[in-house]
């Protein structure tokens, strides 16, 4: 158990002091310092190497989102951090040891206590960029493919904002998985030509357009599922495009409009619609077998080079106000990340 010093200068943290909606996101936020609190038996200090922003972070900001704290609260669901400390009672964990903080809220820190339990080691000698990003969207692809609906080796799955980061991670395992991809975007700028699925380029606004686009693609055969990250009219196309009995699971909330499907679609063609929440998926009991296996499998292919996410930028934690603004940018190629105190550049 290391103590920090006291010369050590206080940690940062990002603070939301406003979810008002007539304000820019930059101009919610600001850096405070922080306490180091002490420990108690069962409890990890971590200093915070690298955070995502994640579209449930802007979300939160603009009350739209799933679990809303009370202000002023600090924002930030991903990350990856360093054990800096640990209490009396943590005996498996090393200083200078790289972990995942999984189901904490709060990470845009410069250092967190948690408890044990909630921190999941990872390689040190890995990208720390990559691993930054583990936690969230690679595990949403994975969900909805291996566990959420099972998804064979030959089938067809379609999915919208293909380009997106969780439309990115969807693509990569759907390759390794041997799954036949659609991959529906609404810019021909937008189009990964290098990286395997098919490509459409479609508006959202003429389902039957996209159901015409897809039957060419899939010769006919069945498509099983379809990813929608949209909602609106894109939700509509994208059930039109599905086959009988298939499922449409809606996951985001990009154009910020509820889901519109088809009345004809669910009465007479059996599509069955529902939601996903990563959060919600995890906190499920029935699910806490197959829960398990989640971060070990997606580490494992992150090693292979299956998972590689594309980092636009990365900012210093003091530069959140610039780093939110580039964030809620439309067109990035992609995420935006933070790096605390802690990070140092050779960990790349």
């Amino acid at each position: 158990m290391r103590h920090p010093s006291p010369e050590t200068p206080l940690p940062r943290a990002v603070e939301v002091i406003s979810t008002s909606p007539g304000r820019p996101l930059a101009e919610r936020i600001r850096i405070r310092e922080n306490d180091r609190a002490p420990l108690a038996p069962t409890e990890v200090r971590i200093g915070m190497l690298v955070m995502n922003i994640l579209p449930a972070d802007l979300l939160q900001m603009n009350q739209q989102y799933g679990h809303q704290p009370e202000l002023p609260y600090v924002p930030g669901h991903e990350g990856v951090a360093v054990v800096l400390e640990t209490g009396n009672e943590v005996a498996d964990l090393k200083t200078g040891e790289r972990v995942l903080p999984i189901g904490v809220f709060g990470v845009w820190s410069d250092e967190l206590v948690v408890q044990r339990r909630s921190l999941v080691p990872v390689p040190s000698d890995a990208p720390v960029l990559q691993q930054a990003m583990l936690v969230a969207n690679p595990a949403t692809a994975w969900v909805l493919l291996q566990h959420q609906v099972s998804i064979q080796p030959g089938q067809w799955v379609i999915q919208n904002a293909a380009n997106s980061a969780v439309g990115q991670c969807t693509r990569q395992l759907a390759s390794h998985l041997g799954i036949q991809l659609i991959n529906v975007v609404r810019r021909p700028e937008a189009v990964a030509s290098d990286e395997g699925g098919h490509w459409l380029v479609d508006d959202g606004q003429d389902p039957d357009a996209l159901q015409h686009s897809v039957r060419q693609i899939t010769q006919g055969e069945p498509v099983v599922l379809g990813l929608d990250a949209i909602g609106g009219k894109a939700s509509q196309a994208l059930a039109a495009s599905l086959s009988p009995q298939g499922r449409l699971v809606h996951y985001g909330l990009l154009s910020g409009e509820p889901c519109s499907i088809s009345a004809h679609d669910l009465i007479f063609r059996n599509i069955h619609v529902q939601g996903f929440w990563l959060a919600n998926w995890f906190s499920n009991p029935d699910n806490r077998q197959k829960a398990k296996t989640v971060y070990p499998a997606l580490m494992a292919l992150a090693a292979q080079n299956v998972l590689r996410m594309s980092v636009e930028k990365v900012y210093e934690l003091s530069d959140i106000h610039a780093a939110i603004t580039h964030s809620a940018q439309a067109g990035r190629q992609g995420k935006v990340l933070l790096k605390g105190v802690h990070f140092q550049s050779e960990q790349v």
